[in-house]
């Protein structure tokens, strides 16, 4: 009896496995969808705003500026949210991969991501704004300024 109890425990590992995997596969799925929705919308509000452009030079037509800020504000937020689900999909893909480096699966399921747009000003690895050192090279991400801490800019100034 005992032969066929480890054989349908086993089985049933082997399920659990196959079950998890192919729910992190439709979560990558609808993940990737999510970042193709935004593109196509990040791409509609450029073309809005190349037409907007073209009238105001080439029809003489008043444009005004806080209408192209809007439009420009929209696809930094699409931007933003697009960086975001890639980091997601990215760090899955990093936890499931066999070939990926151990340092880095650990960071993956420590829920690390990086901030879209920022990176160590010493090694450029992407990094994230609320981490005090770069996970790769341990430079500090952030300085003391008296009375504040600031983040590093890769260009050797800094912002907040």
């Amino acid at each position: 009896m005992s032969l066929i109890d480890d054989f349908v425990q086993n089985v049933s590992k082997e399920v659990g496995k196959v079950q998890a995997r192919s729910q992190e596969m439709l979560q990558s799925y609808n993940m990737t969808n999510q970042v193709r929705e935004l593109e196509r919308k990040k791409t509609t509000k450029l073309l809005e705003i190349g037409r907007l452009i073209f009238d105001k030079y080439h029809r003489n037509v008043d444009v005004d500026e806080a209408i192209l800020k809007d439009k420009v504000n929209e696809i930094v937020a699409y931007d933003h949210e697009i960086g975001l689900l890639q980091n997601e999909i990215d760090s899955m893909r990093t936890q499931n991969d066999p070939n990926t480096p151990a340092s880095k699966r650990a960071d993956a399921k420590a829920g690390f991501n990086p901030t879209p747009g920022f990176e160590c000003p010493r090694c450029h690895a992407p990094a994230s704004k609320d981490k005090a050192f770069c996970p790769t090279c341990g430079e500090p991400l952030k300085r003391e300024t008296g009375e504040e801490t600031v983040d590093v800019e890769p260009n050797g100034g800094s912002g907040s």
